[in-house]
């Protein structure tokens, strides 16, 4: 009799401490997911600057050029 309560008691407190595990491991894949898409919008941020980066790069470049031949005409 006795036996077999400490075996539910341990068997219970084994369970209990799963439960809480489950929990925290829960709470951290949710902060990890919120931070993740947090990185994931920065990430678009920075690659929607760095292609207008490279469109204006690609002005000037045409500028610069079409500056050239204007010279190069006198």
């Amino acid at each position: 009799g006795d036996y077999l309560l400490e075996i539910l008691e341990i068997l219970e407190e084994k369970i209990y401490e799963l439960v809480e595990k489950v929990n925290s491991l829960k709470k951290t894949n949710e902060e990890l997911t919120i931070k993740l898409r947090e990185k994931e919008e920065e990430a678009r941020g920075l690659k929607r600057e760095m292609d207008n980066l490279l469109g204006e790069k690609e002005q000037v470049k045409q500028k610069v050029a079409h500056l050239i031949k204007c010279v190069e005409a006198l």
